[in-house]
């Protein structure tokens, strides 16, 4: 089994204090063979303010160095989490241009509402108050999860943690699942499909693992082939968790490789 995290965070972001030779030195630890930071770069902050830069300089200088420490130890990537690229397409192109031939992957995700409640992080909204907001959460990231997948394909390689208001919708105390929106997931699953993009399955540091059988069930029926698998770490400790068991779920599923990136190109892996 390929062992791979193509999903953290090291002090590049802003929610994350790791050094990235700590988190590096902790995915050999765990037995992981390729691993990829992908640290934030949203294009609406988590206060919902517009950003249209991304430190590439101070990005790019930590991972050579790791690179260049690890030696042969752990095949390592460079990537980025670019957030919200509906909200300012030209902005996340030009971003993404400044990668350069060094960038080896793009998670597209979508953390903030977009044009609606303040375009804050959808963790801050209280569901548990309002649950009708629940609703209106996943509906508005579907819609430009959508918008994403059909209009900026450029801007991600790999559809990033589709689940992610589920999260906080569920730390509220709120029942909700994508079942009520199969039919949407479906339409955006065959987008990503027939585009020959990938769709990650992000176990949030092993604490979400039920709610993805399912959706990979739907992912393979709607022709997709390509997974990448995330453990979304802000903290050494936490990289790999859950790994193993979302290979696990592949395989369940019918999936007979993993997928990770070099140079933006898919690179498939036997399970």
């Amino acid at each position: 089994m390929y062992l791979c995290d193509l999903h953290s965070h090291s002090k590049i972001s802003p929610d994350s204090e790791a050094e990235l030779l700590d988190t590096a030195r902790a995915a050999i630890a765990a037995g992981l063979q390729e691993f990829c930071v992908t640290d934030h770069c949203d294009l609406l902050d988590l206060d919902g303010n517009p950003c249209a830069s991304f430190d590439w300089p101070a990005a790019r200088a930590q991972f050579h160095a790791v690179r260049s420490a690890l030696g042969d130890k752990l095949t390592l990537r460079l990537g980025i989490e670019l957030g919200s690229a509906p909200a300012d397409p030209a902005a996340a192109r030009a971003i993404l241009a400044q990668g350069g031939d060094e960038l080896d992957f793009v998670l597209g995700s979508l953390h903030n509402w977009i044009g609606e409640e303040g375009c804050r992080d959808l963790y801050f909204s209280d569901y548990g108050k309002t649950p009708a907001l629940a609703r209106k959460a996943v509906e508005s990231t579907l819609t430009h999860t959508w918008t994403l997948v059909t209009q900026c394909p450029d801007c991600y390689d790999s559809l990033a943690h589709i689940v992610y208001p589920l999260r906080y919708i569920h730390r509220d105390g709120v029942a909700l699942t994508l079942a009520d929106y199969e039919e949407q997931v479906r339409q955006i699953f065959t987008e990503v499909a027939k585009t020959d993009h990938a769709l990650e399955v992000n176990v949030c540091r092993g604490r979400d693992l039920d709610c993805w059988p399912p959706l990979l069930r739907w992912f393979k029926e709607c022709g997709g082939q390509l997974v990448t698998v995330g453990a979304d770490a802000h903290r050494p400790e936490d990289v790999a968790k859950g790994i193993p068991e979302a290979l696990q779920m592949l395989q369940a599923a019918g999936f007979d490789c993993v997928t990770t990136f070099a140079g933006r190109k898919p690179v498939l892996h036997k399970l």
